[in-house]
C-alpha cells in the first residue's frame, strides 16, 4: 500500500515565488517515488496575476486542488499582521481539506504543512483524524521573544511530529521560542540541474537581444523587501553596467518608470521558470539585495547551477546558500552592493574563479538528493 501524503500550502504554482517553485520541485520528485501518493491542496494564484490555472490537476501519483479565493494582493497587505493573515488564509482551505478527509482519511498517513498558517490547520486535522503532521518552514519569522504571538507559535509548532527548518538560522529561531530541538531537522532547497545548467553566454544574450556589456540580473517578486528598488538605485549610480530586472509584483510601476528613465536598466517582465536559465546564463552576476533576513533565497542555487556568481545580502539563511567561493556577501546598504559589483567587474581573475566554482557548488549542495530529508519524514511511522 502506498504512503499517502496530504500537502497543504496557501500558495502553489503557477503562482510565482520561492515556496511555489519549491513545491513544483517537490511534487516532481514525489512523482518518481512509486511508494508515495500525494494530494496537494492550495488556493488559486493570489500573489501574482495568473489566470491560466487548473482548479484540479492530476498526473501520476499526485493530485493538486486549487480553490478560488478572493483578495488578489491582500496576502502582501496582511503579511505584517499575522493574526489577520491567518484568519484570511486558513479557515476556508481548512474546511475544504476537512471535507476531503471525511472520505479519504484512510489513504493519508502524513499531513505536510508549509508555513505557520497551514500549521494550525494541519495540527487540528491531524488530531481529528489521527495523522502524523510535519511542518516545513520557508522563511525566517522574526519572532519577538516573549511576545504573545511568539508564545502561540512556539506552542503550536512544538506539537508537530517533526519540523523541517530551511536553514540554520530558522532552526535557531524556532528553538528560541520553545520548539524542542529534537523534532527539528534542517533541509535545503534543490533545483532541477537538468534545467538549470550553463548555456552559451553569447547565444543566450543573442536570444534575449542583449548587447555585450557587464550585466547584473535581478530575479524575484517586485516588493520592497526583495530589493528591486536597490537595483534601480544601483543602475543610477553605475551607468557603465547594465541591470536587468525579471519579475512581477506590486512595485512593478516604479520599476517600469526607472527603466524608462535609465538607459542601462531593462525590465523584462515575468519569466517562466523554464526560461530563467537563459537569463542566468546571459548575465555576468545575479544580485539578491534582500532588505530583510531572507530564509534562503532559491534564486541563489538557480544562478549558481547556471554557472553565474551571486552578490547577495549577508543576512538570514542566505549565508547557508552560498559562500565566498561563488560570490560576495555584503550588507543591505546600496554602497555595499556597489562595492561588490565594482570588485567583480574589475577583477577578472576573481570573477572567473567564482564562475568556475559556481556549477560544482550547486551540484554538491543543491541537487535533488536534498528531497531525501523530506521523504524520510513521509515514510517514518508514527511514534518514531
Amino acid at each position: 500500500m502506498k504512503t499517502g501524503v496530504l500537502i497543504l500550502s496557501p500558495t502553489i504554482f503557477p503562482d510565482v515565488g520561492g515556496v511555489e517553485t519549491h513545491l513544483f520541485d517537490l511534487i516532481k520528485e514525489v512523482r518518481k517515488e512509486r511508494d508515495l501518493e500525494a494530494y496537494a491542496f492550495s488556493y488559486k494564484p493570489i500573489v501574482t496575476e495568473v489566470d491560466d490555472y487548473l482548479p484540479r490537476e492530476a498526473e501520476g501519483n499526485v493530485i493538486i486542488r486549487r480553490y478560488w479565493w478572493f483578495g488578489h494582493n491582500l496576502f502582501h497587505k496582511l503579511r505584517n499582521h499575522p493574526v489577520l493573515l491567518l484568519l484570511y488564509m486558513a479557515p476556508y482551505l481548512g474546511f475544504r481539506v476537512f471535507l476531503f478527509l471525511l472520505t479519504h482519511a484512510s489513504r493519508i498517513k502524513v499531513i505536510h504543512v508549509h508555513g505557520i498558517m497551514m500549521a494550525a490547520v494541519g495540527l487540528l486535522l491531524g488530531r481529528l483524524f489521527g495523522k502524523r503532521v510535519v511542518m516545513q518552514t520557508h522563511a525566517l519569522y522574526g519572532f519577538q521573544t516573549g511576545s504573545l504571538y511568539a508564545r502561540f507559535c512556539g506552542s503550536l509548532i512544538a506539537k508537530m511530529d517533526a519540523v523541517l527548518a530551511l536553514c540554520g538560522e530558522s532552526k535557531r529561531e524556532l528553538e528560541r521560542i520553545g520548539v524542542p530541538s529534537g523534532i527539528i531537522q534542517e533541509y535545503r532547497y534543490w533545483v532541477d540541474l537538468e534545467i538549470f545548467k550553463p548555456r552559451n553566454r553569447a547565444q543566450s544574450r543573442q536570444e534575449l537581444g542583449w548587447k555585450d556589456a557587464f550585466t547584473v540580473l535581478f530575479v524575484g517578486r517586485l516588493i520592497r523587501i526583495k530589493g528591486a528598488d536597490v537595483v534601480c538605485q544601483l543602475a543610477a549610480r553605475m551607468p557603465h553596467i547594465r541591470f536587468v530586472i525579471v519579475g512581477d509584483g506590486p512595485d512593478k510601476e516604479s520599476v517600469v518608470e526607472a527603466a524608462f528613465r535609465l538607459d542601462n536598466l531593462v525590465y523584462s517582465g515575468r519569466a517562466l521558470n523554464a526560461r530563467l536559465p537563459v537569463y542566468y546564463s546571459a548575465a555576468d552576476v545575479t544580485i539578491v539585495p534582500s532588505q530583510y533576513a531572507e530564509g534562503y533565497g532559491r534564486v541563489i542555487p538557480e544562478s549558481l547551477a547556471c554557472g553565474t556568481p551571486v552578490v547577495a545580502t549577508n543576512a538570514g539563511g542566505i549565508p547557508d546558500a552560498m559562500d565566498g567561493t561563488v560570490g560576495v556577501l555584503c550588507g543591505m546598504e546600496v554602497a555595499g552592493y556597489q562595492e561588490a559589483l565594482v570588485r567583480l567587474s574589475e577583477n577578472r581573475d576573481l570573477y572567473e574563479c567564482m564562475r568556475r566554482n559556481a556549477r560544482p557548488y550547486a551540484l554538491a549542495h543543491n541537487g535533488p538528493q536534498n528531497a531525501s530529508v523530506i521523504f524520510s519524514q513521509y515514510r517514518m511511522r508514527s511514534g518514531e
